[in-house]
């Protein structure tokens, strides 16, 4: 009967946490119990542990199925929340697939690689963790029987221009914002206040009002992007090689660089 109560739960679970399986047997079941269940279906093939206390179903459909990276990376921590390119990704927006998946996270967790994925733990902003606000304008999206926690989709794009490293890189980044037909400026701003990266304001800035037309922006919009400007400069991508500026947004950005290479029309 146990065996058949735990490959009953197997069958339907494809990436799940010891804490998963204990809360599915019932919660008064003894840790011993449950670590002895999955012991024995590890040694029978039934599952795989790829780090302590993270499994992967190997039975049934689920045998030979590599588990979806967005639904494993949630369950990496308690609190995992899917961010920058692999957020894009998530909200089908990225311009391009990565085998990286980024999520923020408070735990102590490290990297992992799985079947060439790599799946790296960030720490939130640092302001939002001070403020207790890291988790805001998140949203749920599912993937097959897993919820995933990822960033709003007008935070995933200020987060981006934040922080570029994890956002794919300027020309990825600019090429994905090509694939979103609207935003909500009132949410943008309203996340840029919170995060209060002066950076991010002047990128983001210089990125929609190169081509407000595309995203229904007016010249109030355009005010409350440079009211929040700090006194700069700022730069888009790395320090080096020849460097343009843009007066408005107090911003250098590589020299040739525009923004409507990267939109389709």
């Amino acid at each position: 009967m146990a065996e058949l109560e735990t490959r009953d739960f197997l069958e339907c679970s494809s990436v799940f946490t010891t804490g998963d399986f204990r809360r599915a047997l019932g919660g008064d079941v003894a840790g011993s119990t449950v670590n002895n269940r999955l012991h024995q279906a590890r040694r029978r093939g039934y599952l795989e542990t790829i780090r302590p206390g993270l499994h992967l179903s190997k039975v049934g459909l689920l045998r030979d199925r590599l588990p979806d990276p967005f639904a494993l990376a949630a369950k990496m921590a308690s609190d995992s929340l899917v961010s920058y390119h692999s957020a894009l990704e998530l909200h089908g927006l990225a311009h391009s697939p990565f085998r990286r998946v980024t999520f923020l996270t408070t735990s102590s967790v490290s990297a992992l690689e799985y079947k060439g994925y790599e799946f790296i733990p960030l720490s939130p902003p640092a302001s939002l963790r001070r403020k207790g606000v890291w988790r805001t304008m998140s949203a749920s999206v599912r993937r097959g029987a897993e919820l995933v926690c990822v960033t709003s989709r007008e935070r995933t794009v200020v987060d981006c221009f934040d922080r570029l490293r994890w956002s794919g890189g300027t020309e990825e980044l600019l090429r994905s914002l090509d694939n979103i037909p609207s935003l909500d400026v009132q949410a943008l701003l309203e996340y840029l206040d919170m995060l209060g990266s002066a950076s991010a304001v002047a990128r983001l800035g210089w990125s929609l009002f190169s081509a407000p037309e595309r995203w229904y922006l007016g010249e109030e919009d355009r005010a409350e992007f440079v009211r929040r400007l700090g006194k700069g400069p700022y730069f888009l991508g790395q320090r080096q090689g020849e460097m343009s500026f843009v007066p408005e947004w107090r911003l250098y950005v590589p020299a040739g660089l525009t923004v409507h290479d990267f939109l389709s029309g």
